[in-house]
């Protein structure tokens, strides 16, 4: 589908001029998908930078393992702009997301043309990867009812709780699946979450955030 402009009124696009932000429209698309789908695969070349629209993208290694959940306003490829290094990692949108490709060299025209956009990819480029680190960092700091906790509240507020079987809470969150699984039960018992149709909902914030301080 082709992209109408009207999808870049995102404050990553603010610093574009409207001339600069048709031209990026003009060669992009619109990727929607009704079920998770691969829309990346390891070892290929990024010849484009993927937007995140709404939605969200599961990336996974080689092996299936999920290593991260991008929410709407992540981008995918910002790091490999000026690189030629196939990805490291499949990419899979899930069902009811939007994910806008852009044409790489069109993208990296104006990163090196307009100043003010530079700063705002390098700054959304090193975020992700800054919190991909920051995670996992804080999970190995905690027992696993922290960790599951820090977990649910950092998704939560990316929207990226819908979609995620417990195999794949494990594999993120770094503890065994029948630990998580015992800990997911528990907190279901004691009524901070719900988890549906692989979909978790906060039901005690505050409860969670305690757990996050002192689990």
């Amino acid at each position: 589908m082709i992209l109408h402009e009207s999808y870049l009124a995102n404050p990553m696009f603010d610093n574009l001029s409207d001339r600069e932000k048709a031209v990026l429209a003009s060669n992009a698309s619109l990727v929607n998908f009704e079920q998770e789908e691969m829309f990346l695969k390891q070892g290929s070349l990024l010849n484009s930078v993927y937007f995140i629209y709404s939605g969200v993208v599961k990336l996974k290694y080689s092996n299936n393992k999920l290593f991260q959940l991008l929410g709407a306003g992540d981008f995918i490829g910002l790091l490999y702009l000026y690189s030629h290094d196939p990805a490291f990692f499949s990419a899979f949108g899930i069902g009811g997301s939007e994910i806008i490709q852009f044409e790489k060299n069109v993208f990296k025209k104006f990163v090196s043309t307009n100043s003010k956009f530079l700063v705002d990819v390098y700054n959304k480029s090193t975020a992700n990867s800054i919190s991909l680190t920051q995670n996992i960092i804080s999970y190995k700091d905690h027992k696993i009812n922290g960790a599951l906790a820090d977990f649910l509240l950092h998704f939560d507020g990316k929207n990226c709780l819908h979609s995620l079987k417990q195999k794949e809470i494990s594999e993120l969150v770094g503890y065994s699946r029948e630990n998580v699984c015992k800990c997911m039960n528990e907190f279901i018992r004691e009524g901070f979450i719900e988890y549906q149709n692989e979909s978790v909902k906060l039901l005690n914030v505050q409860a969670l955030r305690t757990l996050k301080q002192f689990g």
